[in-house]
C-alpha cells in the first residue's frame, strides 16, 4: 500500500512508511486527501473533550478536512496543520494545546476550522503536544515499550517505583527514570532549583507527569500527561519554551517553521489556568505604533465579548505574575524579558511578526463554557483586524 502525504514543499516531515505504519495513518492512498463529499459530520453546540490525540486527528477526516503534517513528536504522532479561513493576506496562524492538559483550547481550535468565518488565510495547529494529549499512560508507554494497565495516580506511583530507576522519592515528590525518559507524579516546574543534581541523570530529556485533579474538567487524573524538559544546565521548562533558541524539542521546531513560512499578522495561543473558572488574556508590546494601536483595539474588543457572554474576569488586583502589566481588566502585557527562560509561542511571534494573543480561560469553569471563551476571542478580534486590512 502506497504513503501518499499531499504536502506542499515548503512544509517538510519526517514521517515515512514505517513511522506512519506504526501510526495506523495508513488508511487508504486518500489519507490525506480532502473526503469527496461535501458533507460535514453533524455538530450540535455541546463540546466535549476528546480522549485522545488519534481521535482529535479522525475528527479532523470526519469533517471533511485535509491536514498537513509538519513534524512529528517522539512516539512519532504526526504534528498537523490545517487550512481554513480564505486567501487573503496576512494570515492568522491559531494554535492549541502546548500543555495538554489545557484542553478547551484544543477543542476550540478544532471548532475554529469551521467557525471562524474571514476571508484571511487560516492556519490552525489543533494540539502541540500529542503524545501529552493521549494521557500519562500512553507517555508511560514511551519508556515501558506498552501501555501500562493502572486506574489512578496512585497505581502509577507504584509503577514506577518497580520499573523505573528511582531518582527522588520523599516529601510527596517521586521521579524516575524509564529508558530514555523521566517521570513525576506531580509538577516539577519552578519547583526545582535549576542544575540541581538530583536531575542529572535527566538531562536534556524529557519528563512527563500526569493530570491528577478531579475538579478540572478535560484534565482528570492520569487523562493527560504534561511534558517538561530539563534543559542541558539543568533547568526544568516545558514545551512552550525554546521558540528563540537553536536547539528546540521537534514540536517547537514544527511550529516556528509553520510561522516562518506564513508570516502571519496575528496569531492566537489558546491556554488555560489552574487558579479557577475566570478569564484573563494577554498581548506584547508591538514593534510599530500601528501594531500597537490595533492590538490593544482587539484586545479591548475581545475582553468585551467574552464580559458580555457572562464570564467571570481576572479579578481588578490579579495579576499573573510580576512580568505582566496590567493593561485593563482582564488584559495582560507579557515582557518575556523579565520572565527569563526563553520565549514561549506568542512572544516569539509577537516579537517577529505581529500581534499575538495568548487565550488563559479557567480550568475549573464548565469545560463548554471553557471552550466558548476562547471562541469568543478569536471571532472578535479577527473581526477587528479585518477592519485594519478592509
Amino acid at each position: 500500500m502506497k504513503f501518499v502525504a499531499k504536502l506542499q514543499p515548503r512544509f517538510s516531515t519526517s514521517i515515512n512508511r514505517r513511522s506512519a505504519l506504526g501510526l495506523g495513518l495508513i488508511l487508504g492512498s486518500s489519507v490525506f486527501q480532502k473526503r469527496a463529499s461535501s458533507q460535514s459530520a453533524q455538530r450540535d453546540d455541546a463540546f466535549v473533550p476528546l480522549p485522545s490525540y488519534q481521535s482529535l486527528l479522525e475528527m479532523i477526516r470526519q469533517r471533511g478536512h485535509s491536514f498537513r503534517v509538519i513534524g512529528a513528536a517522539p512516539d512519532l504522532s504526526p504534528l498537523v496543520l490545517v487550512k481554513a479561513g480564505g486567501s487573503k493576506k496576512p494570515s492568522i496562524v491559531i494554535s492549541g494545546g502546548a500543555h495538554a492538559t489545557e484542553h478547551a483550547g484544543v477543542v476550540a481550535a478544532v471548532e475554529l476550522i469551521d467557525r471562524l468565518k474571514t476571508d484571511h488565510e487560516v492556519w490552525i495547529v489543533p494540539s502541540r503536544d500529542p503524545i501529552g494529549l493521549s494521557g500519562f499512560r500512553h507517555a508511560l508507554s514511551l519508556g515501558l515499550g506498552e501501555s501500562p494497565n493502572i486506574t489512578n495516580v496512585e497505581e502509577a506511583e507504584q509503577l514506577m517505583r518497580e520499573k523505573g530507576e528511582v531518582l527522588v522519592d520523599r516529601d510527596d515528590l517521586l521521579i524516575v527514570r524509564i529508558g530514555e525518559y523521566g517521570y513525576a507524579n506531580r509538577g516539577l516546574y519552578r519547583k526545582i532549583d535549576k542544575g540541581a543534581k538530583i536531575l542529572d541523570a535527566l538531562r536534556g530529556r524529557r519528563i512527563y507527569f500526569p493530570s491528577r485533579t478531579d475538579d478540572l474538567p478535560g484534565a482528570g487524573p492520569l487523562e493527560r500527561a504534561y511534558t517538561l524538559i530539563v534543559t542541558l544546565d539543568g533547568e526544568v521548562l516545558h514545551l512552550n519554551r525554546f521558540h528563540d533558541t537553536l536547539w528546540a524539542p521537534a514540536e517547537v521546531q514544527a511550529i516556528r517553521k509553520v510561522l516562518a513560512d506564513v508570516q502571519p499578522g496575528l496569531t492566537f495561543d489558546l491556554h488555560e489556568h489552574e487558579r479557577g473558572g475566570f478569564f484573563w488574556m494577554s498581548a506584547r508590546r508591538q514593534r510599530t505604533e500601528q501594531d500597537e494601536i490595533w492590538e490593544r483595539r482587539m484586545a479591548h474588543a475581545a475582553i468585551a465579548a467574552v464580559a458580555a457572554g457572562g464570564a467571570e474576569l481576572a479579578a481588578d488586583a490579579y495579576s499573573p505574575g510580576d512580568f505582566f502589566e496590567r493593561l485593563e481588566r482582564g488584559v495582560y502585557w507579557l515582557d518575556p524579558s523579565k520572565r527569563g527562560e526563553g520565549l514561549n509561542f506568542a512572544d516569539f511571534a509577537s516579537a517577529k511578526y505581529g500581534p499575538s494573543f495568548t487565550i488563559e480561560s479557567g480550568m475549573k469553569g464548565p469545560f463548554e463554557q471553557r471552550v466558548r471563551q476562547h471562541l469568543t476571542v478569536v471571532q472578535t478580534a479577527v473581526s477587528i483586524f479585518e477592519e485594519r486590512f478592509a
